[in-house]
This record gives C-alpha cells, structure tokens and sequence, in this order.
C-alpha cells in the first residue's frame, strides 16, 4: 500500500492561498483582542527582548512585526512577505523545516482543539543570513490562530539571536503548553531532534563502544572506568544517542540499536 504522503509547509501555504475565508473570522481585530483578553501576550514574551512578528498564513504576507530583525527594516518582510524570508533562510534548514518541522506541527495540532491551538507554543532552532551575508543561528517560538477546522492561519512569534549556542548539525524542536491567563507554569509536551545530514544520524565510534557496554548492562561509570574517560563524558555520549533516536531510557536505546542493526 503506498504511503500517504505528509503536506510540505510549502504545500500548506499554496493550498491555504487557493481558499475562501470569511474575513470577519480572522481580523486584525479579533487577534488584538485576543491578545488583551486573555493576558497570553505578557507570558509569551515575558522572558524576551525579540524581534516579533505576525504572520498571515493565507497570503503570505506580515501584518506586523518589529524593526531590525538581523540588520534588515522590518519595511523588507512588511513590503515582500514570506519571499524575504526564504531569501535569506538557510536553504538546509528551509528544506528541514519544508518536509519534516512543519508537517510534525501539523500532527501536534491535529490532536488539540482549534480553540486551544493559541496556548501551544512551537520552539525551534534556525539559521537565517544577514545583511552582511553571513548565516548567524536563532531560537524562533510562535503560536497559531487556527480556524474551526484546525488549520493554522495566523503565525505569532518571535525570534532571538543565539549565535553561541547553535548546533550546526541539527535542529531542535520542542513544543510547550502555556497557561492562557499567563500565571501557570509551561508544561513541555515534545521534543525532537532533527539532523540537516544523513550521516549524522549514525552512531560514532565511540558512541558505539558505549552502547556495546550498555547493552552488557555495565553503568555510566562502569563504562567510564573500561574506556578510561570521564562519567560525565559518557553521559553525554548517552544523552547524544537518546536525542538522535528519541528514546527515554537505556533500555528503549539498546533496544533500537539491536533492532537496527547497531551493535
């Protein structure tokens, strides 16, 4: 049986451009009082000086956002839109967030009420050229304004420069639950690790050797001691190998290995 083939974000936006929306069911207005009704706005942005923006799914276009976003006006994204963007958009991580980000966000939303999309903040790393022409990394975390049937229209978000910490290898992407009225505490719900190569999926040498002791049941300092390096060092080998095979624990790790031929 073929596979049903998963909708692109650039498929989401053409398809959501060749249809008919009432305007009255999304209005500028209706997102501003969104914003003040329900205090969303003070726990989304509290912990952040960023550059902000809204975003119209349907044509492609901002609505708003703030000025400077990586030495650009904010005049080039509000004249070109979505274009600019993808103009200075890493074309490995577009093509990222193109086939595997964007429609992993479409799952999600699809087990949440439309209603409740807006308290769902998406969390992800990207890489973005800027008016120098050099390619600097930033944490991007938006909400959306879904309409009744549960596609996402309206894009909030805002985007930080976190030039020191970019991995260049991959792209994270987490998912939080926010307290509508802006009080409660963010409750995690997803994480996932996505790889730009196809090779840094495989398991280095060394974090083979690792999993060879695991699966002899050996502890994190056992293995230390066979390998003579650091506990801490295998650690990290470990915590490496559950991101790039989303498992939770040792056993559902040396599992996977053994299933896919690893060890």
């Amino acid at each position: 049986m073929k596979t049903k083939s998963r909708p692109t974000w650039f498929g989401y936006l053409e398809n959501l451009r060749q249809r008919v929306h009432e305007s009255s069911q999304f209005s500028l207005t209706a997102f501003d009082d969104f914003i003040k009704a329900n205090g969303f706005a003070y726990s989304f942005f509290r912990y952040n000086v960023p550059f902000i923006y809204l975003l119209d799914y349907r044509t492609g276009m901002y609505i708003n956002m703030s000025d400077n976003f990586a030495g650009y006006s904010s005049e080039c994204f509000l004249k070109d839109g979505i274009n600019h963007t993808l103009q200075i958009y890493d074309p490995d991580h577009l093509n990222v967030f193109d086939k595997e980000i964007f429609p992993d966000r479409l799952d999600i939303l699809k087990k949440i009420k439309p209603e409740e999309h807006k308290n769902y903040v998406f969390s992800y790393t990207q890489r973005m050229k800027n008016r120098e022409g050099i390619y600097e990394d930033f944490l991007q975390r938006n909400c959306f304004l879904s309409d009744k049937e549960g596609n996402p229209i309206f894009s909030m978000g805002m985007i930080m420069n976190i030039n020191h910490f970019g991995n260049h290898n991959s792209i994270v992407q987490t998912v939080d639950k926010v307290d509508g009225i802006g009080i409660g505490e963010h409750e995690s719900i997803y994480k996932k690790v996505y790889y730009l190569n196809e090779e840094d999926k495989l398991f280095s040498k060394r974090e083979k050797e690792v999993l060879l002791w695991m699966a002899e049941g050996l502890s994190s300092k056992m293995i230390a001691d066979k390998l003579f390096i650091s506990e801490h060092t295998i650690n990290n080998h470990r915590r490496h190998m559950h991101d790039k095979t989303h498992t939770a624990n040792a056993i559902a790790l040396v599992s996977f290995a053994i299933k896919n031929g690893v060890i």
